[in-house]
């Protein structure tokens, strides 16, 4: 990694969640070598422990050019090594709301050296001063951004070292058949005979190592991100209603007239710690209305794009060709149910008439009959998609990591089959090594790290 050197001058910034309305409490944060003096210059204070390391101590802040004292605070110190950044760090803890830390923010910044902190600086400079690795500083954020618990415990398994963890078995493996290859390249002669065969199985354990650990990686990450649910289906059959239904709110319009939803209408809600986004879209129907045409490609596109699908038709209407050709496109693994609705228009005989397979749902929305086992069936089709096998979350730039390093594992596959030199192994392992070691944040330029931290919040 080219030498990036720690930034000498303070920040400060917010570090707790700014409440609009009322906050009882809320956090500034300042690091670096004048955080001790320029909280010093704003704070009065007659505590015995006034500026002691790893202390709370009581004070006022105080606005000299008002001669005046704005709030009452705690105040932590935390002094260099000692501290998350590894910097000097001063937390001032004052009364909540916007105007008195606004105010309180605004006095810091006035001192000098200081400035306003860039969104996840406070990481950035406890990475670049050794106290935790870049995969723990994106965890940090991952865990601030978590929308449920099973991801909060995830993202937190990074910020304990647990991802380091397993990156650094499967570099220490690739290093020691490097060393192996390399040993051969300079010193062929006292070697016997490679063994090709033990070389690969070797190389496929630690592909299969990396396989497992992007496939489950994949699947957690619908934690994180969430899941979006597409509610598919013929004009009128219920699809907005359905929405509202599970949404408990009228986000969507709900009337008689065949092609009043003529737009994406998405509801975001939980579901079992799950983020799911249930999405009511078109109803597909030929129409000569160019408006609508359009709402019903984009019914057809989330087909393809949303995570889960449920197929709603009007059971009064019937089960056509039309509905068999849509059903037809939606992959089985995407597919939670195809869902009858308007049961109760139909009587008992009728309902015995309709012989459907079982997994067949039938419901009225407009009465409720069905929706406790409808939500069963989304829970146990959400609930598959988290990975047993796999305690870490990864995001989008480490899972790209590790498929950069199968693929320079995957070219060893050619080379050995065509006893290649041994050199064109060692580039290929190389090149697998150093994008685990990006990962980590050992092999890293300073402008992918500014871009990195740029995604966090500001004060962390």
């Amino acid at each position: 990694m080219e030498s990036i050197e720690p930034t000498r001058d303070t920040i400060a910034a917010i570090a707790s969640a700014i409440n609009l309305g009322h906050g009882g409490v809320a956090i500034i944060r300042i690091s670096g070598k004048d955080a001790l003096n320029s909280s010093k210059n704003i704070v009065q204070t007659k505590s015995k422990y006034a500026w002691q390391s790893h202390r709370i101590f009581h004070g006022y802040i105080k606005d000299d050019s008002e001669n005046t004292l704005i709030d009452e605070i705690l105040i932590i110190v935390m002094k260099s090594p000692n501290s998350f950044t590894g910097e000097d760090i001063v937390e001032l803890h004052c009364h909540g709301g916007v105007i008195v830390v606004n105010r309180v923010l605004k006095l810091l910044l006035q001192q000098k050296n200081v400035r306003l902190a860039n969104p996840g600086e406070f990481s950035q400079r406890a990475f670049l001063n050794g106290k935790i690795d870049l995969s723990q500083a994106e965890s940090i954020n991952q865990l601030i951004s978590s929308k449920n618990i099973r991801a909060a415990e995830l993202a937190f398994n990074g910020v304990k070292g647990e991802i380091s963890k397993k990156i650094s078995s499967i570099k220490s493996k690739l290093i020691e058949q490097l060393s192996e290859i390399e040993a051969r390249v300079d010193f062929d002669e006292e070697f016997t005979d490679f063994n090709y065969s033990d070389f690969e199985n070797n190389i496929n354990k630690i592909k299969n190592e990396l396989i497992n650990l992007i496939e489950n990686s994949k699947r957690n990450a619908y934690l994180h991100n969430g899941l979006s649910i597409a509610i598919i289906g013929k004009t009128n059959a219920g699809k907005s209603s359905l929405l509202n239904s599970l949404s408990k709110q009228n986000k969507a319009i709900v009337t008689d007239i065949p092609g009043t939803t003529r737009d994406i209408i998405e509801v975001n809600l939980t579901l079992r710690n799950i983020p799911i986004s249930i999405i009511d879209t078109a109803g597909i129907r030929n129409s000569n209305d160019l408006i609508e045409n359009i709402g019903i490609h984009k019914s057809l596109e989330m087909i393809s794009k949303a995570d889960f699908i449920i197929y709603l038709y009007d059971l009064k209407a019937g089960f056509d060709i039309a509905d068999k050709e849509i059903i037809d496109k939606i992959p089985d693994n995407k597919l939670i149910s195809i869902i009858g609705n308007k049961i109760d228009l139909l009587n008992e005989k009728q309902i015995r008439e309709l012989n459907l397979p079982k997994e067949y749902l039938l419901v009225s929305i407009k009465n409720n009959i069905g929706e406790e086992e409808l939500l069963n069936r989304i829970i146990k089709k959400c609930s598959s998609v988290g990975s047993d096998n796999i305690d870490i979350l990864l995001n989008e730039r480490q899972l790209n990591n590790l498929n950069e390093s199968l693929i320079s594992l995957n070219y060893i596959d050619n080379i050995i089959s065509q006893k290649l030199p041994f050199d064109l192994i060692s580039i290929d392992l190389r090149d697998a090594i150093t994008n685990l070691s990006k990962l980590t944040g050992e092999e890293l330029t300073e402008e992918l790290l500014d871009n990195i931290f740029s995604k966090f919040c500001i004060g962390k």
